[in-house]
């Protein structure tokens, strides 16, 4: 482990610190994340709609500003109301914590969408499995026969690989790798030198690839780092009672990225048109006349409702016929008519007016209002409403089964809501062909441009490769014959790239466009 590594130091940080910095510890490790290059290349990383489409649209740097904006107010909220329970609560909660946990939660996301995750997880497993493959191929029994008993060696005669002894790449464990080992901060120190507490924040799913084989828990296939970090997440749990509850600043987190793209996804798309907002209100609007009191299950709506009607029933499917997709904490079992309950009851919400019930156009007043929408909504799902801002009824703090550490208690009912808005960015946005259409084009220029960077960081041909510095020096320091460590260091240098980046990589190493001789492409 490098001389940033300090298991010794309660905060985390190296030897060579400052002392004479007014900050906090946690202060530092807030403004060292909104320094780093890693944090800076998410303006050019997608949320939803390409990154640089229209500058309308979020992308993961808008968006997490935003998600460390509303998880610090939270943050705040709860340590105003609950100072007096848990013992101290500055034990267990720290809203600079929060925010910076916040801003670092997608630093590690590659470019373009989730599907990029999944294309590089499956290269660095194939990578993996072929280097398995070889060792298992040769001379398996000492004999000096190569290959003849490969129906001998374990997994080989299926061809697959042990899911445990697999690294594979996801999005949580690369930002925990980008802050721990990849960034930069200053001469001598690995990563980017954060205390324990926030790497704790981070951990969204803490666990490795491993634990999450050997688990019976729906976890959706996420964890939280590579065995690579294995000693930097030791360190960041150390004191942690359960080594599958994640810390409270870590639910704030999750929560807040939640409740963020939820809403402000819901907006950008309406305003641009391609998510039917006004057309879904003036049906519920509609439904709302047909509803009886006693409006329940049994209850047969059919009349002007198509749209919002196809949309709740493709939840309904969504939700049940293919499985709970919701984590696995959260228990939210929507009906039909709970989706056209709840655009019934968002009708009637008190920043929902009459201009909701068009297309959007932009017109000053329409961009306030919608300003006016979100912002409430927002408060809604903190329970900050004016009518009684002490009301925290449906989120709360409450106490971990395991141990007496708070937790974030979010009312399912509110969970639900925020799914429902969620679904729909899916339904109408990413469900829809243009985009699917650019999705495969971002899929093959990422699978082709892993290959050829694959090819490019072949042992002994690295100092006449294309391949950049920082990579040249890690992979000159791997193992010739370590595949996985060189797929890795392949899709680190990926996931580092901004989506402008790796498509003028792809295109100069293609031949497609070869560029200036000066245009390095990722100066660090």
């Amino acid at each position: 482990m490098s001389s940033g590594y300090d298991p010794e130091k309660e905060s985390g940080k190296s030897v060579n610190r400052d002392t004479e910095d007014q900050r906090r510890p946690f202060e530092r490790d807030r403004d060292r994340i909104l320094y780093s290059r890693e944090f800076r290349r998410l303006k050019d990383v997608t949320q939803v709609a390409r990154a640089g489409e229209s500058y309308l649209y979020h992308d993961r740097l808008t968006h997490s500003l935003k998600v460390a904006q509303v998880g610090r107010r939270l943050a705040e909220l709860l340590e105003d109301f609950y100072e007096d329970e848990f013992g101290n609560l500055e034990n267990y909660l720290d809203p600079e914590v929060v925010e910076t946990a916040c801003l670092a939660h997608d630093i590690g996301h590659p470019p373009f969408g989730h599907e990029i995750e999944e294309l590089l997880d499956d290269k660095v497993r194939e990578k993996s499995s072929e280097d398995e493959e070889e060792e298992n191929c040769e001379d398996t029994d000492g004999d000096g026969r190569d290959g003849e008993n490969k129906g001998s060696n374990k997994n080989h005669d299926s061809g697959e690989q042990d899911e445990s002894e697999v690294q594979g790449f996801e999005g949580n464990a690369q930002s925990f790798r980008a802050v721990t080992r990849l960034g930069s901060h200053r001469s001598g120190i690995e990563g980017i030198d954060l205390t324990r507490a926030t790497l704790n924040a981070i951990q969204k799913y803490p666990w490795s690839r491993a634990a999450d084989a050997n688990t019976d828990e729906d976890t959706d296939d996420k964890w939280g780092y590579y065995p690579s970090e294995e000693g930097y997440f030791d360190f960041a749990r150390a004191g942690t009672a359960d080594g599958r509850n994640k810390i409270l600043e870590a639910e704030i987190m999750d929560y807040a990225d939640d409740l963020t793209y939820a809403i402000h996804d819901v907006e950008d798309f309406y305003r641009s048109g391609l998510l039917p907002f006004d057309q879904l209100l003036r049906e519920a609007g509609e439904l709302r006349n047909q509803l009886p009191d006693d409006f329940g299950e049994d209850d047969d709506i059919e009349q002007h409702t198509d749209l919002l009607r196809s949309y709740a029933e493709s939840y309904d499917m969504k939700l049940h016929d293919f499985g709970q997709y919701i984590d696995d904490d959260t228990d939210v079992d929507a009906s039909i008519e709970d989706v056209l309950s709840f655009f019934v009851e968002l009708r009637d919400f008190a920043t929902v007016v009459e201009e909701f019930y068009t297309p959007y156009e932009g017109s000053q007043s329409e961009r306030n209002l919608l300003n006016e929408f979100s912002s409430s909504m927002i408060s809604w799902y903190l329970e900050a409403t004016e009518e009684d801002p002490d009301d925290r009824e449906y989120v709360e703090l409450g106490e971990h089964d395991a141990d007496s550490n708070p937790t974030l208690v979010v009312d399912n009912e509110l969970r639900q809501e925020i799914e429902i808005l969620k679904q729909l960015t899916f339904y109408y946005v990413i469900s829809n062909p243009t985009l699917r259409g650019q999705q495969r084009g971002q899929i093959q220029v990422i699978d082709e441009l892993f290959e050829l960077l694959y090819d490019e960081a072949a042992p002994n041909s690295v100092d006449t490769s294309a391949i950049l510095e920082p990579y040249r020096e890690r992979l000159s320091n791997t193992n010739e014959d370590d595949d996985p460590a060189r797929a890795r260091i392949v899709a680190d240098m990926i996931s580092n790239m901004t989506e402008t980046q790796a498509v003028e990589m792809y295109e100069r190493m293609s031949g497609a466009r070869p560029g200036s001789l000066q245009d390095t492409i990722m100066r660090q």
